[in-house]
């Protein structure tokens, strides 16, 4: 019963040693399942329009002198804010300095770029192993490195070519759970330690907030049972003090006081505060409040000021659903695949099906330790974490990191608790961590397998769409508006010099639903007013994505974006020649 709750180690320190084997491993594991993606890297392909969009959002950087938030090239000529975290460009800069002298700053980035999937994937191993090793002595925590690259949740934002801070977040997160966990068992270095990683995992992004402040959650819950108010104290401060200080460097497009929810803003620093007041209240409470009173009065006085913060910034409540407007909502995170709900068998398997049983074992835990209040409380903590992560990626798919990295950093624990349990019958423990290590990995991908294999094969000869191979093509088109498919924006602008309609962020709504309105109007004899409004003087499209694109799902059988599918042109284009399986119109004078 004392080993179902209680810390194995309270330090559990990693060796650099450690840390730098468990990074290797899960890099290596990683490039090797990229494998079939690498030879399209090598020739300067990358496989996400955000990936494009933030190398340009950083060579427009280096041309402004600093880092931006906003791309100049898209809506139609306009300024668009791209509210990211200068944090991650800053990391890719860095990594790309030692290169440019002999490579140049373009491919530089590149490299640095495509760099960061590998490198998140060992800095994620290293912080789940982190986060587990208090509970496990310091035991198995090779686990997460082998299991976290291979589960489809991890490996969907983590392929090389695909340059993104999704995975960096996360393991940024780890980190912060684990500076928490040691910070609960007294150790006042962690506990500034705590505060600071959490701190950078908001300023990476927003989205890690629910699970960092469950984290510090937990070890308010602890307060009940024990004085930590001298720990609390140090976690607020230094998560304060991060938070504040990060948006004192990389404010938002608006300025510091410019509240943005999915980027670090005003909105989070003043968390940081609220949490930091909370903190203090608690180790007031410690020194002067009776102890009869000592627990009532803290809940009372954290939710108070919780739900102050929460008051006067609602949106946050509302997560992705509070970045635009309820009417729009339907058609913009339709056009975005990562914004889909888990809704097929092979999808739910293979990204829900890992937190599940890291879910079971969890209320496993909470059971066993029932009868010792602190410690089962914890435990129903990250089954609510866990559950929250699950949920929100059965609603979105952008959240499928977080149940994967929940479930391989729950193994170490597991595996040690197998090791403790069936002593005496080795045999039996061995074959149950056998099981464990492969279980999760075998669920995320039967389902899928046995879909592939009863699809029949594509043929080889299929047209196929390629912006690199249609570069040249674009010549024309330098310094001109080009309507086209919003989520090819970024890599036009990445290789070409023309200029998109609109893409897929937030920001940008008003161009998306002008590029959106263009593409399904009945095209007629003359150009529709809908794709005058863009400022287009050419159309560029290809056929093999015409079908599969949500511009054209429910749109009438006359509208622009299925008539070119059909290969049909209307009277207004001109074609002009087609590349890469993309055809280039340019739009009539006389039609206007």
């Amino acid at each position: 019963m004392k080993a179902a709750g209680r810390l194995q180690d309270r330090r559990a320190t990693l060796s650099a040693a450690t840390c730098t084997a468990l990074a290797l491993v899960a890099a290596a594991i990683t490039i090797l399942a990229s494998a079939r993606t690498i030879p399209a890297v090598l020739h300067g392909t990358l496989f996400d329009p955000d990936s494009y969009m933030r190398l340009v959002r950083i060579r427009q950087g280096f041309a402004a002198g600093h880092l931006v938030n906003i791309v100049l090239g898209d809506d139609s000529g306009h300024p668009l804010v791209v509210e990211w975290s200068r944090l991650f460009d800053a990391v890719i800069v860095a990594l790309a300095a030692p290169l440019a002298p002999f490579i140049g700053w373009t491919r530089a980035l590149f490299a640095a770029g495509v760099a960061t999937g590998p490198l998140s994937a060992g800095l994620l191993a290293v912080g789940l192993a982190f986060a587990a090793s208090p509970l496990t002595g310091g035991r198995w925590i090779w686990a997460p490195a082998i299991i976290a690259p291979l589960l489809p949740g991890i490996r969907s934002f983590n392929v090389v070519g695909i340059v993104h801070y999704h995975i960096a977040q996360v393991a940024l997160t780890a980190i912060a759970i684990g500076c928490t966990l040691r910070a609960g068992a007294g150790d006042r270095r962690m506990a500034w330690a705590a505060g600071m990683w959490g701190g950078l995992a908001i300023w990476m992004m927003p989205e890690t907030m629910p699970f960092v402040v469950l984290g510090f959650g937990a070890l308010g819950y602890l307060w009940l049972f024990r004085r930590l108010g001298f720990i609390l104290v140090r976690i607020g401060a230094g998560f304060a003090a991060t938070l504040w200080f990060a948006l004192w460097i990389d404010p938002p497009h608006g300025g510091m006081l410019t509240p943005e929810i999915d980027r670090l803003s005003i909105v989070y620093a003043m968390l940081g505060l609220a949490i930091a007041t909370s903190c203090a209240g608690l180790a007031w409470l410690d020194r002067y409040a009776p102890e009869t009173r000592r627990a009532s009065l803290g809940l009372i006085g954290a939710t108070c000021v919780f739900a102050v913060w929460l008051a006067a910034y609602p949106e946050v409540a509302l997560g992705p659903y509070g970045l635009i407007p309820a009417k729009a909502m339907h058609i913009f995170f339709g056009s975005i695949n990562e914004d889909q709900p888990t809704d097929t068998l092979a999808l739910a398997a293979s990204r829900l099906g890992p937190a599940l049983l890291g879910l079971g074992y969890i209320l496993h835990r909470f059971w066993r330790c029932r009868h010792l209040p602190a410690f089962a409380g914890i435990w129903l903590i990250a089954a609510v974490g866990l559950t929250l992560a699950a949920g929100l990626t059965a609603r979105m798919m952008i959240f499928q990191q977080y149940p994967a990295a929940f479930a391989a950093g729950l193994a170490p624990v597991a595996l040690h608790d197998i090791s403790a349990r069936f002593a005496s019958t080795p045999r039996r423990a061995a074959t149950l961590r056998l099981g464990l290590v492969w279980l999760p990995v075998v669920l995320a991908y039967v389902p899928a397998l046995a879909l592939a294999a009863g699809r029949s094969a594509t043929p080889g000869n299929q047209e196929r769409c390629s912006l690199r191979a249609a570069s040249a093509l674009l010549a024309p088109a330098t310094g001109r508006i080009v309507l086209t498919d919003p989520s090819l924006v970024p890599e036009l602008l990445y290789r070409t010099r023309v200029i998109g309609v609109g893409s897929l962020y937030h920001h940008g709504l008003r161009a998306f639903m002008r590029d959106w309105k263009a593409w399904r109007t009945p095209a007629g004899v003359a150009e529709p007013a809908a794709v005058r409004s863009t400022g287009a003087a050419f159309v560029l499209f290809c056929r093999a994505d015409g079908a599969h694109s949500a511009l054209g799902h429910g749109a009438a059988a006359d509208a622009l974006w299925p008539l070119l599918t059909s290969g049909q042109t209307p009277s207004w284009l001109q074609p002009l020649g087609h590349a890469g399986g993309y055809r280039l119109y340019r739009i009539r004078i006389s039609a206007r």
